[in-house]
């Protein structure tokens, strides 16, 4: 009896620890409090109301590099609007800005509609707070706790009965799951680099052998890949096998395209017309079998540096240390192409550090690099990330004016004001250079394949965005805005075809009416 007396204790000394652990953190008023806060001073006072709110979780965090601990708080909750607004409107305030505010994945949150949500509309929002303790034991909102992102390559499971080539890929992709933080540079660093391009080709030739529609995406954790990788995977349900391959950014996806080894490449609109048109004082060749086929979202040029730099226009980058791309992105050749080095004399060129956005960012805020240069979507996760885990993030505006005349009749920019508020601790709008992501194609991919893809695309509506919001901005409205490159015949017929069967369907609802 004795042995079962301690068991039961036992048991529920360990259920009262789980019932104290769901519990750790602050209440629900403190909660409710502080999510109400975040969509005030993220938007404004009178556009959002909570409506309901349900905690359903905690678990805690510790950052290993601040040595900073809290608490994550899960809730579930529902939004009500208290005007008319459009959280996938092109310029302005958007879905990014909310999810990062509420603490959400794009995935949860629902209820918002493509062209406008009106007052009275209600989101769902499956988030997470963060709070830590200060010295008095009281519960402080963390809006600094972010995590980072990280290459998230799927683990390879050994234990397939494969043989031969099969097994030396399997083991392959075993090693780069282990391997995905491996040094910059060195002996390792080199075959590891080979071996995850090597298989990134094979994964590519397979797909195009069985027929699958291909698509030239993006970087680990940027939004091309994201885009490609929720696509895929709506594909997949409609039994349309689509296939994303992950890519350096604009400039391959656009070279595979050239080179015949994808039917679709997700490519910045002026880095798609610079492979069309050429330049030859920037050895670009024309590309005349280029051709677009939707125009997606819109995106920004971001120059972004720590308030104690010193730097405030693109005029202060002399002989500063700037991360500016990878070869092969289109943020690289927009730092290029804009000016903000060649402008410069020789000996007052910045520092050019070619490197991906995530590097970047870590240089900067080790204060290996001053500045870092990307043309993102707006707003862009990573920088979001980044202006929470510090104060002293400064965007700066980059003129129209360092678009000279004949950088002009080569591409479709705008002045695209980016609103304060859009990144934490922005209390100031910035004016820089607007462009779109753009889908592009070959003038010699089929015409089925490309109504297959615009058929998904404008069929996917809410479905699609809640694997990734971005695609709430994809309308038929703005599929041909920023796109200087000829459409695809087919997808020039395609929206005649969409454009008629809409007004013929207006006409019809008139003559229905009394």
């Amino acid at each position: 009896m004795g042995s079962v007396w301690r068991i039961r204790l036992l048991t529920g000394l360990l259920a009262l620890a789980l019932l104290t652990g769901c519990a750790r953190g602050p209440d629900g008023e403190v909660l409710e409090g502080e999510l109400q806060a975040r969509l005030d001073s993220s938007f404004r006072e009178d556009l959002f109301r909570l409506q309901t709110f349900r905690r359903t979780g905690s678990a805690p965090f510790h950052d290993v590099e601040t040595g900073d601990s809290g608490v994550y708080v899960y809730y579930d909750a529902v939004l009500e609007f208290l005007q008319d607004y459009s959280l996938t409107q092109w310029r302005g305030l958007n879905i990014g800005t909310l999810a990062f505010a509420v603490g959400a994945q794009e995935a949860g949150i629902s209820g918002f509609h493509p062209r406008a949500n009106q007052q009275g509309d209600r989101l769902t929002v499956h988030g997470r707070l963060a709070f830590s303790e200060d010295e008095t034991g009281a519960w402080v909102p963390r809006r600094d706790a972010v995590e980072r992102p990280l290459t998230d390559d799927p683990a390879v499971s050994r234990d397939l009965p494969v043989r031969g080539v099969d097994a030396v890929l399997l083991d392959t992709r075993a090693l780069l799951a282990k391997e995905l933080c491996e040094p910059e540079e060195g002996r390792k660093a080199t075959i590891l680099r080979e071996l995850r391009s090597a298989v990134k080709r094979i994964d590519l030739a397979r797909a195009r052998e069985q027929g699958m529609l291909t698509l030239g995406s993006g970087p680990a954790a940027g939004t091309y890949r994201e885009f490609g990788r929720a696509l895929a995977a709506f594909a997949e349900q409609r039994n349309l096998p689509l296939f994303s391959a992950e890519s350096v950014g604009s400039v391959e996806n656009a070279s595979r395209l050239q080179a015949g080894e994808l039917d679709f490449g997700l490519v910045q609109s002026d880095v798609l017309q610079l492979f069309y048109e050429g330049r030859e004082d920037q050895y670009f060749i024309p590309s005349r079998n280029l051709r677009s086929v939707a125009s997606l979202w819109p995106e920004a040029v971001h120059l972004v540096a720590l308030e104690g730099s010193g730097i405030r226009t693109p005029a202060d980058l002399k002989r500063r240390r700037v991360a500016i791309g990878k070869r092969g992105s289109g943020s690289r050749v927009n730092a290029v192409m804009l000016g903000v080095a060649s402008r410069l004399e020789v000996e007052e060129l910045p520092v050019v550090r070619e490197i991906d956005l995530e590097d970047a960012i870590s240089q900067l805020e080790a204060g290996e690099i001053d500045a870092l240069f990307v043309t993102a979507a707006v707003p862009s996760p990573a920088l979001q990330g980044l202006a929470a885990r510090r104060g002293d993030v400064r965007f700066l505006s980059v003129p129209m004016s360092l678009v000279n005349g004949r950088d002009q009749r080569f591409y479709s920019y705008y002045p695209m004001t980016v609103e304060e508020r859009t990144y934490p601790g922005q209390d100031a709008a910035f004016t820089t250079l607007g462009l779109t992501a753009a889908l592009a194609t070959s003038v010699n991919v089929a015409d089925e394949r490309i109504e297959q893809l615009l058929d998904l695309l404008l069929a996917g509506g809410e479905e699609l965005a809640q694997r990734y919001y971005r695609a709430a901005f994809i309308s038929r409205e703005t599929m041909r805005l920023g796109l200087a490159v000829p459409l695809h015949p087919a997808a020039e017929r395609y929206y005649r075809r969409f454009d008629a069967q809409g007004s013929e369907q207006g006409d019809a609802a008139e003559g229905q009416q009394p």
